[in-house]
């Protein structure tokens, strides 16, 4: 899904029970990240380590806004 020479910042997703997790490595990010692997469907997506909501997005490829230092872990979890 990702590709860790060309895609930023360096992205991992993981599918389990229906949901995804994406894990964003860089040093500091300020801009678009894409939600790739989803179904067509909504989904409501949340910062799991901070226990931020940051809104609700549409597969099958989404795009979020974020800001973030070091990294960033987030669920995609189907509504």
């Amino acid at each position: 899904m990702y590709d860790i020479g060309f895609d930023r910042p360096e992205a991992h997703a993981i599918r389990k029970d229906g949901s995804m997790y994406y894990a964003f490595y860089v040093p500091q990010w300020n801009g678009k990240v894409t939600l790739r692997g989803l179904s067509e469907r909504a989904y409501r997506v949340t910062d799991y380590v901070d226990g931020k909501d940051l809104g609700t997005v549409r597969g099958p490829v989404a795009t979020l806004e974020v800001k973030f230092d070091k990294h960033l872990l987030l669920e995609a979890k189907p509504q």
